[in-house]
Formats: C-alpha cells, structure tokens, sequence
C-alpha cells in the first residue's frame, strides 16, 4: 500500500488542489489526513468538500474542533479567533456535521493518526522535542505514528533506547525501529519553505518521503484578503512562516 499523508490545509485550496494534482501519478491507495482542514484560509467549505471526495482516513485538528465548538478558542491568538469565527460564518451545516464526525485518535494494525501528540490528544500539544517523542513513543501501540500541527516536517525515531530525529526528504524503515512522522503542513508551512508539504509512505517498500509541491500562492493571499481575514495570513504564505 501506498498513503499520501497530509495535514493543516488550512483553507488553502489552491495548495490543496496542486497537491491532490501532484498525487495523480503518485500510485496512491489510501489519503491519510491528520487534521486542521479549516482555520487561516479563505476557502473552507471548497477544502471540506475535496477532503471528502478522496475518501481519507482522517482526525480532527483543533480548528476543526474550535469551528465546531467542541474546543475553547480563549487559548487561541487573535488571529486565530478571527479566522475561526469567520469559518463558522462562512461553513454550511453539512460541514460541521462532517467535522464533528472526527474523531482525535485513529488506529490501524499498522499506523496511528493524531493531530497533536499521541499521549495528550485533546489538548493539542505539539510534538516539538525528544521528550514529547518519548511520551508517545510509550503510548504508541503500533510501528509509525502520522501527525502534524507544527506545519513542520520531521521524522523520530525510536531506536532501542534512544530517540533520533530527522528533518524532511527520504527515509528507510528498519527492523526494530518505531515512527512518529510530521507530515508537516500543505496549506500554511512555517519551516522557512512557502511550498506544500505531505509525505508518501510505502508500506511496501518501507519507506518515508517528503514532497513540495508549488502552488499559486498569490491567488490564496488574494483570497484572504478580500475575505477580511487578518492581513499577517496573507503574508506568511510567500515566507512559509
């Protein structure tokens, strides 16, 4: 089998739509998707109707949750807020009843999906160091763990009894070894490269493999501006931070 696996489209349907484009000749079996199809962007209910259509396993972020009402935005920056309150403004009733069907966690024999950390699902923290990786390394039932909610891509690695870590490109899996895999973000980026982001992994050929992908960046900040939206989302898309 071979999984796309994707996370925090963020609204961003031109990313979103360059991407699913990328992934026409990429032999794919299965989309995988780990949360955060709403929030930021200007066009949620355009990115909630492809997410459906490809049919992906998926789990819920917390813009997903927050547009919902199942998660306090009282933590949230204003920026944040401001998107989230206009998404819930401009998502049809047949949007949230889709969001609020996902659940935080999803579990297979051979992979884990989460948004945020394994250990503490609902609080959405991120997986930002070895001793997070650690706590869901403890947690973790099965030999690789997809997730996302930093927008930035990475790889760790469970090995006896250490923990290693990998940026993004190319990864071979090993007898032995457990994963937890940052697919890092297609629709809003924050490692310093404004392209899309998502991973292929071959089940087969037991593999991890990054991708970016262009798409029309500036059709997107059009988009949010002439939605209202804040300003500074606008501008981080070009910088990918």
């Amino acid at each position: 089998m071979r999984y796309a696996v994707f996370s925090d489209v963020h609204s961003n349907l031109e990313a979103f739509l360059a991407c699913l484009d990328f992934l026409k000749n990429a032999k794919i079996d299965k989309y995988l998707f780990l949360g955060d199809i709403v929030g930021y962007g200007a066009d949620p209910k355009e990115c909630i109707s492809l997410l459906r259509a490809i049919n992906a396993d998926c789990v819920a972020g917390n813009h997903d949750r927050a547009v919902i009402g199942l998660t306090d935005i009282g933590y949230f920056n204003n920026v944040a807020k401001s998107s989230v309150l206009w998404t819930r403004e401009n998502i049809s009733e047949a949007d949230r009843l889709f969001l609020s069907g996902l659940g935080l966690v999803k579990e297979t024999k051979g992979y884990c999906l989460v948004h945020g950390t394994l250990s503490h699902p609902d609080e959405f923290d991120y997986m930002s160091d070895v001793r997070r990786a650690d706590e869901d390394f403890y947690t973790l039932k099965t030999k690789v763990c997809f997730l996302g909610h930093s927008h930035r891509p990475g790889i760790y690695i469970e090995d006896k009894d250490k923990i290693l870590y990998q940026g993004s490109g190319t990864l071979a899996l090993e007898e032995g070894r457990r994963y937890i895999v940052n697919a890092g973000s297609i629709g809003q980026p924050r490692d310093g490269d404004p392209r899309a982001c998502f991973c292929i992994y071959d089940e087969d050929a037991l593999s991890f493999e990054f991708q970016r992908v262009n798409y029309d960046v500036e059709s997107a900040q059009k988009k949010i501006r002439e939605a209202g939206l804040p300003e500074s989302l606008a501008v981080r898309l070009a910088v990918g931070r």
